[in-house]
């Protein structure tokens, strides 16, 4: 049945089971539940939804949808919607009862949706529109079948509250970019580390206070009521004296002080510390230091150096503004943005734009979106925390009072468990972390809530006292000086904001300010440091991790170091995010610490996988979920797209295991499986080594030539046409040539073929003559130990290449796109030379043409290839070499070879496609006979293995594996 038709069903289903029933206070609960999971399809709807929140308005909220920024007034069956009825001492309809609780809530909690329901009738109120009362959309019970796609606002993430704090902090990052780079140009030495220090601390504070006015925490606009009072010249002075009455606790204060200042509350937390004075760390920004490099000092202990303040005794800078700054400042920042309603864990996306993108690149750096933040924490430990949670509010057979004990019991739980980033970064994936832990305790806090009395929370005590969650159970280590002041006021705001979500579900007030709690983020280098002097192992929970995205031909001499200090030399060819690993296990040893990292995907292919996973499995770690190859987006300006794997591990080998696939953007497939390799596919961990000649009987496979020529031996089509109008003779001596991008793409491109060329048959042509020269000349140019000018004496001639015979051959692309089920290979018998960047097989046969066009071939190559970018990188030593071939009858291997020329027939029947055009997987539905053609040869080359997988690639790679490890075990 399709998804409408199903939903349609559920639909129906629900209106038989409601209709003539309806009591408001004892079946709300269970008619919305079920209409949202069992017809609408929402996940986890015992924790995103509230019932009977208490309002400062007097009453109760019966359903409160956060995520979809909805609440919902539910009247029993029969009640008149549009009749007034007593609340409060006043006459009201369940409309305006509805908005008088959601006006009560605090700005960033207020909903965009009423919904009025009376269990027969159903009004949706958009508070957005001009008059919500009375331009509302209505069905009824019986319509909800036809109707219900009026409902999906609920559950389409275009209209929930995180898709609104997406949009505003992206609005919001861009006006701090502007800013940022105007007050950039105020600094007398701009280019200075001391210089962009200084306004990345004022950048990080202005957020702050930008934050506070609009949250309530200041008061509404106090940050722009104050600095309005100032001339553009004023305003250097004014936010000097203000930082100052942040950070100074109100009985130090100057009793006579300005009223305009005095309004302000005390902050705390060092963010507004004017320098590093007395605080027992020191920090240097000399110039000519790498001042935003973590250090170590000279007897092993790491420095952790203050990011917040300035050196002992120097106070921060601050430029002078102009009437442009100030203007910006105050109508667009300030009074045109509504800083409450940010995202904190876009924050580090906000403030990328602000960053050089070429100090992004050389630091690895990349902003993360929550959704890919969510593929590393939900299958981690979130998933496990929302169904426990989930069942503990779901289970039938349990009391209440059961129930609040074991809501209790959980609710300790979640403030036990530690979580460390050790390359945190702006503090993403910490503060979305600490967002969902938060989100999990408020409803805990609002189940144990509901029903009790005024004199029962006095009881309870302070609403302050009822959150166990705080921000000393979250860790970081970052290199990066910005971003580690970032990092913590991100959390600093998660929390507030957080804090005002569990004050609306108390109706009391959670002391916000001065700040009490302070994240455990650190300013040093992960690699060098040793995490437990952060937090001893034994203490942690949860190993959390974005690190630098640096290939192994990338890193700075200080990379080389860290990565040679850990593996020795077996990490020559490892990316820089590999030291994490090491680390990560070094650290976890002995542990029930459960790891998960984001990190280059070359890690899981080619040659990275030996030198990394071997030693890590024969220590004991094992790979627990992954997420395969896919692109890294973020939420900022100048974005970062990288190729990335996600990799969950521990010394627990836990089960079920799962692996997720993405086949497109936005597409995601999730498969249980019984073990992952360090290939993350569900096969036996074998490692496969290259190897110098087929480990089957098979003709070799060798690269063909390099040109290594500056451009001189190869012609492109033009330049062959206009050499051969100047120089007929020259066409014997011209034979085609590809790279194999041309030949996956029909383009035509040429080279000199000249080995047999005789001196008297040169000087008949003089042009080609001058190519030849001029190819000398170039090598004679290049570096005397390089291959270049070694050929300099052999100017005629390509790089040699001593298996090349001319004849038939298989031509293989080296790089082709990962998008493609099948590389496209072909014959070639058109005397075509053969590039550096094109395997060729010498052979015509078509049996090994289908195996090697195959699925299993093709999926072989997918697990054990290396790759460029997202791209397949095949290599014969590596993929083809050591891919076991099938042994097959003589039917077998008759029927591969029948339906390998199927495959050529019909290549040829939708002339003049391309391969490119042909092997497209956006075109298949435009070639449906090369489609079914592959096919056959599929099912054909499967029997042949003597299995009966039905194409699914998951076996067949198991099965490949084991044919290898069988296949090179002595």
């Amino acid at each position: 049945m399709s998804g409408v038709g199903s939903r349609r069903r559920a639909a129906e289903l629900f209106v038989q089971q409601w209709a003539g029933h309806g009591y408001e206070k004892g079946e709300t609960h269970s008619f919305w539940l079920s209409l949202l999971q069992d017809v609408l399809g929402m996940r986890e709807v015992s924790t995103k939804c509230r019932f009977e929140q208490r309002t400062r308005a007097g009453g109760f909220i019966d359903v409160v949808i956060p995520s979809a920024r909805t609440i919902v007034e539910q009247k029993s069956s029969g009640v008149n919607l549009d009749r007034g009825e007593l609340r409060q001492r006043q006459m009201v309809t369940p409309f305006q009862q509805a908005k008088r609780y959601a006006d009560a809530l605090p700005n960033r909690q207020r909903p965009d949706f009423i919904i009025v329901c009376n269990f027969e009738c159903f009004r949706l109120h958009d508070l957005n529109k001009d008059d919500p009362a009375g331009d509302y959309i209505e069905f009824s019970l019986t319509e909800l079948p036809e109707q219900s796609y009026l409902l999906d606002f609920l559950i389409d993430p275009a209209y929930s509250r995180t898709e609104k704090e997406r949009q505003v902090s992206i609005r919001a990052g861009q006006l701090i970019g502007k800013l940022h780079r105007g007050l950039l140009e105020q600094y007398q030495d701009p280019d200075s580390a001391w210089s962009q220090h200084c306004l990345n601390v004022l950048c990080v504070r202005l957020v702050f206070c930008l934050f506070a006015e609009d949250a309530g925490l200041f008061g509404k606009d106090a940050l722009l009521r104050y600095l309005r009072g100032f001339t553009a010249s004023q305003t250097r002075g004014a936010l000097q004296r203000l930082f100052k009455v942040l950070d100074t606790p109100l009985e130090q204060r100057d009793p006579y002080l300005e009223e305009e200042l005095a309004v302000f509350p005390y902050v705390n937390g060092g963010l507004f510390r004017d320098s590093a004075a007395g605080t027992g760390v020191a920090t240097r920004f000399d110039d000519g230091e790498d001042a935003l490099a973590g250090a170590s000092a000279g007897d092993g202990a790491t420095v952790f150096r203050s990011s917040l303040a300035g050196e002992t005794g120097r106070a921060l800078e601050i430029p002078n503004f102009t009437e442009e700054l100030c203007d910006l400042l105050l109508n667009e920042v300030s009074q045109g943005t509504d800083w409450s309603q940010i995202s904190p864990t876009v924050f580090g996306g906000v403030f990328e734009s602000t960053l050089n993108p070429e100090t992004r690149r050389s630091g690895g750096m990349h902003y993360t979106s929550p959704e890919n933040i969510h593929r590393v924490i939900d299958p981690l430990f979130l998933d496990v925390l929302k169904n426990e949670l989930e069942g503990i509010l779901s289970d039938p057979g349990i009391s209440d009072r059961s129930r609040r004990a074991k809501l209790r019991a959980f609710q300790n739980r979640l403030a036990s468990f530690t979580w460390l980033d050790s390359a945190c970064g702006s503090g993403n994936f910490l503060t979305e972390t600490y967002i969902e832990v938060r989100r999990l305790e408020n409803q805990v806090i609002a189940e144990l809530e509901r029903g009790q009395q005024a004199w029962e929370f006095e009881q309870e005590g302070a609403a302050t006292n009822q959150i166990k969650v705080n921000l000393g159970q979250f860790y970081g280590i970052e290199i990066n000086d910005f971003a580690v002041a970032v990092a913590r006021t991100a959390l600093w705001i998660a929390e507030l904001q957080a804090n005002g979500e569990t004050a609306a579900i108390l109706q009391r007030e959670v002391a916000d300010l001065p700040l009490q709690d302070e994240s455990n983020i650190v300013l040093a280098n992960a690699i060098r440091m040793d995490w437990e002097q952060l937090l001893p192992a034994e203490k942690c929970s949860f190993l959390i991790s974005n690190p630098p995205f640096i290939g192994y031909s990338n890193h700075s001499p200080e990379q080389k170091q860290d990565r040679a200090d850990l593996f020795g030399k077996r990490g020559g060819v490892l990316d820089y995010v590999a030291c994490w690993y090491q680390k990560a296990a070094d650290y976890m040893r002995g542990t029930q610490i459960r790891a998960a990292f984001v990190s280059t995907n070359s890690i899981c292919q080619g040659q990275q996988v030996t030198p990394l996973w071997r030693p890590l499995f024969e220590d004991g770690i094992r790979i627990n979920f992954a997420h395969r190859s896919f692109v890294w987006g973020n939420e900022a300006e100048n974005q970062a797209h990288v190729h990335v794997v996600i990799i969950g591990f521990s010394y627990q080998d836990e089960h079920p295991k799962y692996l997720f696939e993405h086949p497109k953007e936005g597409e995601s497939r999730r498969y249980q499986v019984e073990h992952i390799n360090g290939y993350l596919t569900a096969a036996p961990d074998v490692f496969v080594d290259k190897q110098m000649k087929p480990l089957s009987d098979v003709p070799y496979m060798a690269k063909g030539f390099q040109p290594t020529d500056g451009q001189n031996l190869l012609l492109s089509a033009q330049q062959r046409d206009e050499l051969l109008a100047k120089e007929p003779a020259a066409e014997k001596w011209i034979r085609p040539f590809s790279m194999g991008a041309e030949f996956i793409k029909g383009i035509d491109r040429y080279c000199l073929w000249l080995p047999q060329i005789t001196g008297a048959e040169l000087k008949k042509v003089p042009e080609v003559r001058k190519h030849i020269e001029a190819c000398r000349a170039w090598r004679e140019q290049q570096t005397p130990t390089g291959d270049a000018y070694k050929l300099a004496d052999r100017p005629h001639l390509l790089r040699p290449c001593g298996k090349f015979r001319d004849g038939t051959y298989l031509g293989f692309p080296v790089v082709s796109s990962e998008r493609r089920k099948y590389v496209p290979i072909g014959f070639v018998d058109n005397g075509m030379i053969p590039g550096n960047q094109f395997y060729f097989v010498p052979t015509g046969s078509k049996y090994h043409f289908g195996v090697l066009t195959s699925q299993f071939h093709n999926a072989w190559m997918r697990a054990v290839a290396g790759r460029l970018k997202s791209d397949y990188r095949y290599t014969n030593t590596l993929v083809y070499n050591t891919f076991i071939w099938p042994d097959p009858t003589a039917e077998q291997k008759r029927a591969i070879e029948e339906a390998a020329a199927l495959v050529l027939e019909k290549r040829k029947a939708y002339a003049p496609a391309t391969l490119a055009e042909l092997y497209d997987p956006d075109n298949d539905f435009l070639y449906p006979e090369l489609a079914r053609a592959h096919a056959q040869l599929d099912r054909a080359v499967e029997a042949a293995y003597g299995v009966d997988f039905a194409g699914d690639e998951t076996k067949i790679t198991a099965h490949l594996f084991t044919l290898y490890q069988a296949g090179t075990t002595p």
